[in-house]
């Protein structure tokens, strides 16, 4: 069965550059993102929610890795490589997508607030995610990119 987790992405910024690399970095260390390591599972999707609970994106879930970022040499992508230079942060864990829908310009608010970064989808959320991702696959102006 398919999960539906929702993850903050801030103001969205360091999101939308890291998109060129179907990418996101989080923080082991976090108990709701150890939740999510632990859980999540290939196929799951993805719902980026920027600041105040708006819709960024969706897409779906291929796997995770440690980001190894060494002395001499890099095996992942430095946070300037990725643009993630606008605010500090220890993100270890690289988060893979694929198949990503822009959904910036679609106004959809889940009404999802707190300092919670990672959470499965429930009731409180406003938006049915299921059936709103079925419409937006089959019918929305919102993009694969």
């Amino acid at each position: 069965m398919t999960t539906h987790w929702l993850l903050r992405v801030g103001d969205g910024e360091h999101f939308k550059r890291a998109t060129k690399y179907s990418l996101w970095g989080i923080e082991s260390t976090n108990k709701t993102n150890k939740k999510f390591m632990k859980e999540a599972q290939k196929g799951d999707l993805l719902w980026f929610v920027r600041r105040k609970g708006m819709l960024l994106g969706v897409a779906t879930y291929v796997g995770q890795g440690q980001r190894v970022l060494g002395p001499i040499v890099n095996l992942s992508r430095t946070n300037e490589e990725l643009g993630w230079t606008d605010k500090d942060g220890d993100w270890d864990i690289e988060v893979h997508y694929k198949d990503l829908y822009d959904l910036e310009y679609c106004e959809m608010y889940t009404g999802i607030r707190g300092a919670c970064v990672i959470r499965p989808y429930n009731e409180k959320c406003l938006l049915n995610l299921p059936v709103e991702y079925e419409q937006i696959v089959k019918y929305s102006k919102a993009k694969k990119i």
